[in-house]
């Protein structure tokens, strides 16, 4: 059974601009909604019928409740392997082990958006927010970057982990923290 040395969830998180894009069209839809149902008054020149309007109300609504409360990111480092992932469509995590990892390390790294993105200069990147991850390269050159809000820990827990050194001295080229590890 492997120890969990460091685990991560991330939550999406909206600053007020976020929230008033997202919840602002909600909210309008919802009022416009109960206010055709209760005065009994279509509003505007062409109006929606009530059931146009509630069904677009769940079709942009839904989406965005399910995805500010439901979707996160989740890095687990245990001394066997590192998992990452978003917890849809499935709960199933990505795993690297470390007998595949050519080179691991934390870094700040420049805006490439959020979510799950593909990039040349990083790999494949998993955010939420931020500028700090770790940054993983597979010894088949896959690249990988898992952004974290808790880039010192998970520094000092990369440095000290024993199955890389054990790879290492097996003769295995590891980095670790940007250095060789000794």
């Amino acid at each position: 059974m492997a120890n969990i040395l460091f685990i991560e969830e991330q939550k999406l998180r909206h600053n007020v601009l976020w929230s008033v894009l997202l919840y602002l069209p909600v909210i309008t839809m919802i009022f416009l909604l109960v206010y055709q149902l209760v005065t009994e008054k279509p509003l505007g020149d062409q109006p929606m019928t009530n059931l146009s309007l509630f069904i677009l109300l769940l079709c942009y609504g839904a989406p965005v409740v399910f995805i500010s409360y439901y979707v996160r990111l989740t890095a687990i480092i245990s001394d066997e392997k590192i998992l990452y992932g978003w917890n849809i469509p499935t709960k199933e995590l990505n795993e690297i082990n470390y007998s595949e990892i050519k080179t691991c390390t934390v870094i700040e790294y420049k805006f490439v958006g959020w979510g799950y993105r593909l990039t040349r200069l990083y790999g494949t990147v998993y955010n939420v927010d931020g500028n700090k991850g770790l940054q993983v390269t597979t010894k088949l050159g896959a690249k990988v970057l898992i952004g974290t809000h808790h880039a010192e820990e998970l520094q000092r827990i990369i440095e000290g982990l024993k199955p890389l050194r054990h790879y290492e001295q097996a003769g295995a080229l590891v980095k670790v923290g940007g250095r060789q590890l000794q």
